[in-house]
């Protein structure tokens, strides 16, 4: 192996990236250029083609021709004097741009042949010329008084004036391409000709894009445009004007070149130019954090070009950009002794997990061949360390799952025998509506809001008559009309699946089975959203629509399933004779959908008698193993499985051997959240956990750097498979980045996975992401993932969060002990459950320190990880646990003495925040948990609780007089509490408040708009009136009303709204909840006291 790199610069811009070049005199892109003659533009009759306006700007009323001088007409004189001489036969470059400028206004098809035409005419030197003036001469509509319409006027463009428009840069790209390629005397006399059209800054910057190997008039370009406003065309022709590094690298000091100086075109023509020397560029682009991906993409494709240990080296300290790593994959391909050599030398001194030595092993392991002899001692062990480490493990197939050392796909299959057939069979259940407990009720009780509220008989005849087009105004009349004007009505309404996530439950509810035909025709038009409209109904055509779903829509199988365990043996009922009927699609997906209810299915087919029975039994019995998809996925080019990891079996002495990590990969791919094939149970029982976590981790890796292709989506779902916490902890933050970056359905897939996954730290992360990532449809879609997850275990949203908090291996007094060896550390949690560490001798510690030499060189790393890892998992663990019991608080949730005990008292880390708070019973007695979790009252007197006892957090309000001396007991103790509870303000109504309909302290108030936004941080919900605008907030109270706070003139949404300020209009109760405006008669006295006191302050807050 050399040990020095060939920096002898020769190399070639690829044929496929010529296209993106802006070619030069004297660069590496020499284009055939062959003038296209096409005098068409020079005829005479090219007059009788211009528009009436662009013939206007033509029209001569005076002989004046001094530059800028008003005509009658409005065109300078001098401009319309040289049109009108080159139509009639005496051209000038002026004259030819002015009529260029006209033909270019009216989008006229000859324009874009122009410079060649000229060429061929006059010459280049008037070509070039006509070029420049042309950025200096633009068209202005000129209003008459006489005249309603504006008429043209051609004017020289003020002096200062930079843009050119964009049509004319393919024109002056033509006019750079035929000078690049001229005589070296004709180039000459253009130089020398163009020196007179710099007069002006768009002459200067015409003439620098014209001729760009002038270093002088460009370097006067950029100083110019240093001090100067720019537009987006006047910053593409600069950048593929200047021809030295340094030109660039002074322009990049402003912002607004990073818009365009990593794009294809501006990047090509610099390495065109420049050739190594574009190297700081790149390097300082590289560095920019704000570019995308993609953008940083773009600077490394055009680095892979250029040959040398430059080049490569430059993407050494920049391994934790993706796209840095996928660069040094593909440079490597073409020169993998330079890439192993200085990679290789780079790994020196660094640990294994650094990202310098992760790109190292992989280069080594595709290249293990190469021969590294010659390569100095340090370097080269590094090198064959990374090598061995790759492949630790001896392959063996004995103890591989048989699954994927013989898989299914890969014998032959047989041709399936004819199914037999069972025609005309009947469901043997009735239609009818199955609802859980209280689901009916929750249903009935929301509310679709009317915009007004009609005279309902009106506005049925309206509807029958045709005249109430509104998709909003149709299910508002079925749900508040008298049922005796619109029942007759349902049969033939074919309603519009919008916003029918807010109308179609209170309908369900009202007309039941009368309105199953638009229930199903919603839900197939919008199963994501509506699917759980169908849940209540059992029926046949609900049945195949699930049956359905099951295999062809991922967003609704978890309501499809949902619906088969619902109804249990009468969706078997429905689904059997389709099962037993004719082979197609819907009996594939009836026999899938009994399969996941196997028992359901027997007792269903049994009522048809033994030859159904013996159908369905032949199709449950079909090995699950040999159930795959028509298309065995193959492995996609973007993954090279030589550097993925081993996947160890069991016990860690063996690996699966290469061919069975393939079939592993197929496997992988062939499978989803919901439907994993069935051989990756054999692979889970038989491969070690961590390393098959490891192994989908580095697909999803090769997948990222790949550009995420969304066909091969499995390679992130595989994670929710066979992944472990690790995995989770990895793939959380980019699951909360990736809708900022355009990746809302890869977000969702991320949702899937840790709801997958299910372990505690999965799920905590999960509850976390319902809560906090500003993206409203990947937190809802969490929420709904939660939802699942609770209605599983039959708990409410808020009882799965109780349950949500692990206990991180803590010891039951809520600390963890980390043993160094000779040396051991306690870890415990102040108020914000942040870790502290307390040393062998007992005293606080900032950190906990890093190992040393002395300490136990496996237990004391093993140690400083895990406290790493606790850390993660207990800050995000924290922030919703603190949340969630100041959220209990305010809306009064109490807990049993049991559950309370279980999940406060005795739990090794919420503990820590529950003894820092005041706990009140229903009979109203306030204690505390002391150190030693015994219960204490205000006197430090013992507390019991009796069995049927429930607990709450004490809200100030309910301590009383008490609350100042609870306190100060806490403050003897030096408590500080997570969340203001004992110090939170306390507000009251006035008698006369109490008794009315309207606030009106907070009537009038005028209040900037961000602080109505500010309401929706506290459990406000914004509403949006017809307008397109937030018309007013609501406080939704436990009870289902809502407190309304109306604004004028309201927040128009997706504007600026920081200088907007608003009128606070009224605030009253709506006792039909969220979405509704509604103003009832209801008193304000009537809410519960601590609610109204959060109330209050907020609007305290808003109005202050």
């Amino acid at each position: 192996m050399r040990t020095t790199g060939d920096e002898s610069g020769e190399f070639q811009i690829p044929s496929a990236k010529r296209a993106h070049v802006h070619v030069r005199r004297g660069g590496r892109t020499r284009p055939e250029v062959v003038v296209r003659p096409d005098a068409a533009v020079d005829r005479a009759d090219v007059r009788g083609e211009l528009s009436s306006g662009a013939r206007w700007s033509l029209v001569t009323t005076d002989s004046t021709t001094a530059p800028g001088a008003a005509k009658a007409n409005g065109s300078e004189p001098e401009l319309a004097a040289a049109a009108n001489a080159h139509l009639d036969g005496s051209p000038t470059p002026l004259g030819a741009a002015a009529v260029l400028r006209l033909l270019l206004h009216q989008e006229h098809p000859r324009a874009s042949g122009v410079v060649d035409a000229w060429v061929a005419a006059h010459g280049l030197v008037f070509a070039a010329r006509a070029v420049a003036e042309l950025a200096r001469v633009e068209v202005v509509l000129h209003k008459l008084s006489d005249s309603y319409k504006p008429r043209w006027t051609l004017r020289h463009r003020a002096p200062t004036a930079r843009s050119v428009p964009p049509e004319e840069i393919a024109l002056m790209r033509r006019a750079r391409e035929l000078l690049a390629v001229c005589p070296e005397e004709e180039h000459a006399e253009v130089v020398a000709a163009l020196a007179r059209s710099r007069d002006t800054a768009q002459g200067r910057l015409a003439v620098s894009y014209l001729v760009p190997g002038e270093r002088g008039w460009a370097d006067e370009v950029v100083t110019e445009t240093l001090g100067g406003p720019m537009y987006s065309s006047d910053s593409f022709l600069l950048l593929t004007s200047v021809g030295e590094a340094d030109q660039l690298i002074r322009l990049m000091s402003l912002g607004w070149v990073m818009w365009y100086l990593p794009s294809p075109e501006v990047l090509w023509t610099a390495l065109d130019s420049l050739g190594h020397g574009v190297l700081p560029v790149l390097g300082r682009l590289l560095d920019v954090e704000q570019l995308s991906a993609q953008e940083h993409g773009h600077a490394l494709e055009v680095l892979a070009e250029l040959p040398g240990d430059e080049a490569f080296a430059l993407l050494l300290p920049r391994f934790a950009l993706r796209p840095v790593r996928l660069a040094a994959h593909s440079m490597a391909a073409r020169d993998p002794e330079r890439a192993l050599r200085l990679l290789a030398a780079a790994a020196v001194g660094r640990p294994a997990t650094s990202d310098v030595a992760k790109v190292l092993r992989a280069v080594a392991v595709k290249f293990a061949d190469l021969d590294v002899s010659g390569l100095p001692e340090a370097t080269r062990t590094v090198l064959e360390r990374e090598r061995a480490a790759h492949r630790a493990v001896a392959a063996s197939a004995e103890g591989a799952p048989p699954v994927l050392t013989s898989p299914p796909w890969a014998k032959e299959r047989r041709r399936a025998a004819r199914p037999k057939v069972v025609k005309g069979l009947e469901p043997l259940a009735a239609p009818g509506l199955v609802w859980e407990p209280g689901e009916f009720e929750a249903w009935r009780s929301e509310h679709f809001r009317p915009r007004r509220f009609p005279d309902w008989e009106a506005t049925v005849r309206a509807y029958v008559a045709g005249r109430l087009r509104s998709h909003y105004d149709h299910p508002a009349m079925f749900l508040h009309a008298a049922e005796r004007l619109v029942r007759p009505l349902l049969a033939d309404w074919k309603p519009d699946p919008w916003a029918a996530e807010r109308w179609g439950r209170p309908l369900i509810a009202r007309f039941g089975l009368d309105v199953l035909p638009q229930v199903v025709a919603l839900a197939r038009s919008r199963p994501g959203a509506l699917a759980e409209l169908v849940l209540p109904y059992a029926a046949p055509e609900v049945a195949a629509l699930v049956a359905d779903w099951l295999v062809r829509v991922r967003s609704a199988r978890p309501v499809a399933r949902r619906w088969l365990e619902r109804h249990g043996v009468d969706a078997a009922r429905f689904l059997a004779p389709v099962a037993v009927g004719p082979a197609g699609t819907a009996r594939r997906a009836a026999e899938n959908a009994l399969r996941q209810i196997p028992e359901h299915a027997m007792t269903a087919a049994r009522e048809h008698g033994e030859q159904v029975a013996a159908i369905v039994a032949a199709s449950l019995a079909m090995d699950p193993l040999d159930v795959l998809p028509v298309r065995i996925p193959a492995v996609p080019s973007w993954l090279d499985p030589d550097l993925l990891p081993q996947v160890l079996l069991r016990g860690g002495r063996a690996a699966l051997p290469e061919e069975a990590a393939r079939n592993l990969l197929v496997a992988l791919a062939m499978s989803t959240p919901d439907e994993p094939y069935a051989g990756l149970e054999q692979v889970r029982r038989a491969c070690d956990p961590t390393s098959l976590a490891r192994f989908a981790w580095a697909v999803f890796d090769q997948w990222r750097l790949a550009g995420t292709p969304s066909k091969d989506g499995w390679a992130l779902t595989c994670l929710g498979l066979v992944g472990d916490d690790e995995v989770v902890r990895a793939l959380s933050p980019q699951l909360r980045s990736w809708p900022a970056e355009g990746g809302h359905a890869r977000a969702v897939l991320g949702l899937d996975v840790l709801a997958r996954l299910g372990t505690d730290v999965a799920l905590v992360h999960l509850d976390d992401v319902a809560r906090r990532v500003r993206h409203k449809g990947v937190r809802t879609r969490a929420q709904e993932k939660l939802a699942e997850v609770a209605t599983s275990l039959g708990l409410t949203s808020d009882e799965l969060a109780d349950r949500l908090v692990p206990d991180f291996g803590l010891s039951p007094d809520g600390t963890l002990e980390l043993d160094y060896g000779p040396r051991r550390f306690t870890v415990g949690f102040d108020e914000q459950l942040k870790p502290c560490v307390t040393g062998p001798d007992g005293k606080r510690l900032k950190s906990l320190p890093k190992p040393g030499a002395r300490d136990d060189a496996e237990l004391a790393p093993e140690a400083h990880r895990r406290f790493a890892a606790l850390k993660k998992d207990v800050r995000t663990a924290a922030t919703a646990q603190i949340a969630r019991l100041e959220k209990a608080m305010l809306a009064g949730r109490s807990w049993s003495a049991e559950e309370f005990t279980a999940l406060f008292a005795r739990h090794p880390l919420v503990w820590h925040l529950a003894r820092r708070l005041v706990w009140i019973t229903e009979s109203g007695l306030a204690f505390r948990l002391a150190e030693d979790r015994t219960l204490g009252d205000l006197n430090e007197d013992p507390v019991e609780l009796g069995a049927g006892e429930r607990v709450a957090l004490a809200h100030p309000m309910r301590l009383g007089d008490d609350l100042e001396a609870w306190a100060e007991l806490l403050a003897d103790y030096e408590v500080l509490q997570p969340f203001p509870q004992l110090g939170r303000p306390v507000h009251r109504l006035t008698a006369e408040e109490a008794e009315a309909f309207r606030l009106t302290r907070f009537q009038g108030a005028v209040v900037p708009s961000g602080k109505v936004f500010g309401l929706l941080n506290k459990g406000w919900d914004q509403e949006q009136s017809d307008g397109g605008a937030i018309g007013w907030v609501q406080r939704p109270l436990p009870d289902g009303r809502a407190v309304v706070v109306g604004l004028d003139p309201g927040v128009p949404l997706g504007y600026d709204h920081s200088g907007v300020d608003q009128k606070t209009t009224e605030v009253w109760i709506t006792d039909h909840g969220p979405g509704s405006w509604r103003a009832e008669k209801h008193r304000f006295g009537t809410v519960d006291p601590v609610v109204m006191s959060e109330v209050l302050g907020d609007l305290v807050g808003l109005t202050r």
